[in-house]
């Protein structure tokens, strides 16, 4: 593909030429800090209470949000208008597809997570005692625990994070190269931002691949949050019901 090729094929509205200073800008700063806040907060991380899960989460919001605050928008290389982001554009007929194409995927989500587990561990179990699972199932209240996890990653985090993966690293790739080429890139890395576990990766990259072509289709950043917020929310619903039952029948 051209040169000239490359730049039509970029988002409708975008006029900036991405440049790969700013990709290693929201790398640097945004994995980096990710990084440096689980080194800084290791100690308390440790010991798996409502602190260190809230820690975690938080991080994740601010470190996310903010590189494409700093990186993007204050260097007048992302404009939140340009990614519908702010003000809010809502195509409710792209919402509904959305959230439509996840509860689809969602057999092959858990298929796929069960399958490479398996095949990394020889069974399922670190569905259920990773460190993800660790951190969301601290000890403690299970109203105040879910409250939290429910608020910062069924709300706040999928916020942060599409901005990050779609409004600034997906547009990035697509500024540069067509369609394909910018969905698995920017998926890749959303993947590896999930390393927790094999299945979480895997998991994490079908979901990727949906949110990026959905945000590419309406142009709006609240498509794919809605579909990561359902999805995590629910995720988060459903783990704390199953807890909350387990507890009931153990009296």
């Amino acid at each position: 593909m051209s040169q000239e090729e490359t730049v039509a094929a970029a988002p409708q509205g975008s006029e900036r030429y991405a440049s790969w200073l700013d990709l290693a800008l929201y790398l640097i700063i945004g994995f980096g800090l990710f990084l440096l806040a689980g080194y800084a907060f290791r100690g308390v991380l440790a010991q798996n209470t409502l602190l260190s899960t809230a820690l975690i989460l938080g991080s994740n919001f601010v470190i996310f949000s903010g590189t494409v605050l700093v990186v993007g928008v204050l260097r007048s290389r992302l404009s939140l208008a340009e990614v519908g982001f702010w003000p809010p554009r809502l195509p409710w007929t792209w919402i509904a597809v959305g959230l439509a194409a996840s509860l689809l995927v969602l057999p092959v989500r858990v298929g796929l997570g069960l399958l490479i587990e398996y095949l990394f561990t020889g069974g399922v179990q670190g569905l259920t005692s990773g460190p993800r699972m660790e951190m969301l199932t601290p000890h403690g209240s299970l109203l105040a625990n879910f409250l939290v996890s429910f608020i910062l990653g069924g709300i706040l985090v999928p916020i942060s994070e599409e901005l990050f993966f779609r409004g600034a690293l997906y547009n990035w790739f697509r500024q540069r190269f067509s369609l394909w080429p910018s969905i698995l890139a920017s998926t890749v890395l959303f993947a590896l931002g999930h390393a927790d576990t094999a299945a979480v990766v895997g998991t994490s990259f079908v979901i990727g691949l949906l949110n990026a072509y959905l945000f590419e289709r309406s142009r709006s950043i609240w498509v794919p949050i809605t579909v990561h917020l359902v999805n995590n929310s629910l995720a988060f619903g459903l783990l704390y019901l199953a807890l909350a039952l387990q507890q009931l029948l153990a009296r």
